[in-house]
């Protein structure tokens, strides 16, 4: 019987044809290696007729600051991968100068190994429902006894040059998900003595706190600048600026709710003002059941991509006057950029980010922008909050 794939087999799958192919694009045109997974004294034990490089994933250490994950929790691991070169004798080759025998070929596979996780140190992987796992390469030290321990436990197999890499962090998914809890949009204090009023909405003359929204400087100076972001609200002469919102929709036909009448929201980014549309605006939706004691799962939106900053600077003293139309002063946020809204539910929670992606360049040693689809590093402004609610039927 074959066994299910997990993420985690997976993820070092993929690893290996990433360096099977060495990054696709930046490998040379001649790169033809086995890329194994495996105990070097299993894979290997036997002499080999191709130049191979070897992924050991030896090490599996919880990530620390997840341990009071529950048991419906994602599990995120950091897995420490030896890789280790076994090359052939291949004579002189093309350049006499030069002697492609055992010992070069393994020098020359590793240091294309270590040139690729320099380059690239960040992948993204195409994960579980449309989720996207972001690991890091991190190199780790290899002392002696490390050495001694790991390749005293490989049989006959001598030792062979190796490196080691940190892998983090891969995801341990389970079966059956936990629910997930919404945000905490605004704090409020009454007392009730019916536990049955739990799920109710909060009473319409009773006031609550919301987060204060502070004015924000982008130095775009440095290359990994994050945007900042805020939500506009009111009209001339009286905007204000906000990290989190409540709206009330009203029941439509066949106990529905109705999203007709739901205001477009105003979105105010800093960033490089210098650069167009080089930022995304993404984001999750939390939809609640009909159930009353039961929670739904937070799931990505729709981006929404070329966006350009605003400003540099977000001053809480000098709100912009109401955009006119989408594309205006500010980014105009309509119902219709949201995916997958179930009318059916109770309550919605909508969380939004602006994002860029940066890649090194080795080049001119600065990172540089690049589009969400390459092997990038994503960086994310603070989140701002939505609260949508009806009445319950």
């Amino acid at each position: 019987m074959t066994l299910p794939v997990s993420p985690l087999a997976r993820i070092c799958d993929v690893i290996r044809e990433h360096i099977n192919t060495l990054g696709k694009v930046t490998s040379p045109s001649d790169w033809d290696i086995a890329v194994t997974i495996g105990a070097p004294g299993v894979n290997l034990a036997t002499a080999q007729s191709k130049n191979t490089l070897n992924l050991f994933f030896y090490r599996f250490e919880p990530f620390a600051f997840a341990a009071n994950a529950l048991p419906g929790d994602v599990q995120w691991m950091k897995v420490l991968c030896v890789i280790t070169a076994f090359g052939i004798d291949e004579g002189t080759g093309d350049d006499s100068s030069l002697d492609f025998s055992v010992g070069f070929n393994e020098l020359c596979m590793l240091s294309q190994v270590m040139r690729l996780f320099q380059e690239q140190p960040v992948m993204l992987i195409n994960g579980d429902d449309d989720q996207k796992w972001h690991l890091q390469f991190i190199a780790r030290p290899f002392n002696d006894e490390q050495i001694n321990q790991i390749w005293s436990s490989q049989g006959d197999t001598i030792y062979r040059p190796s490196i080691v890499y940190e892998i983090a962090l891969a995801p341990i998914i389970p079966e059956e998900i936990a629910p997930q809890a919404a945000r905490v949009a605004s704090i409020g204090l009454q007392a009730n003595a019916s536990m049955e009023n739990t799920h109710m909405p909060w009473p319409a003359d009773r006031e609550t706190r919301y987060p204060v929204a502070e004015s924000i400087t982008v130095n775009s100076d440095n290359s990994q600048w994050a945007p900042a972001i805020v939500m506009l609200s009111g009209l001339a002469g009286d905007r204000k600026a906000n990290l989190s919102l409540h709206f009330e929709v009203p029941n439509g036909p066949a106990g529905l709710a109705d999203f007709s009448t739901f205001p477009a929201i105003e979105i105010w980014i800093a960033g490089d003002t210098t650069k167009n549309s080089d930022l995304t605006l993404v984001g999750q939706l939390l939809q609640n059941p009909d159930t009353a004691n039961s929670a739904g799962s937070w799931h990505d939106i729709s981006a929404v991509a070329n966006i350009s900053a605003d400003t540099d600077l977000l001053d809480m003293a000098a709100l912009p006057d109401p955009a006119p139309a989408a594309g205006a002063a500010a980014f105009v946020l309509r119902q219709a950029h949201w995916t997958d809204i179930d009318a059916a539910q109770n309550s919605w929670q909508v969380q939004l980010f602006a994002e860029r992606y940066i890649k090194f360049d080795a080049v001119n040693n600065d990172w540089a922008d690049v589009g969400p689809d390459d092997l990038a590093v994503r960086i994310r402004s603070n989140p701002v909050l939505i609260t949508i609610t009806r009445a319950i039927v």
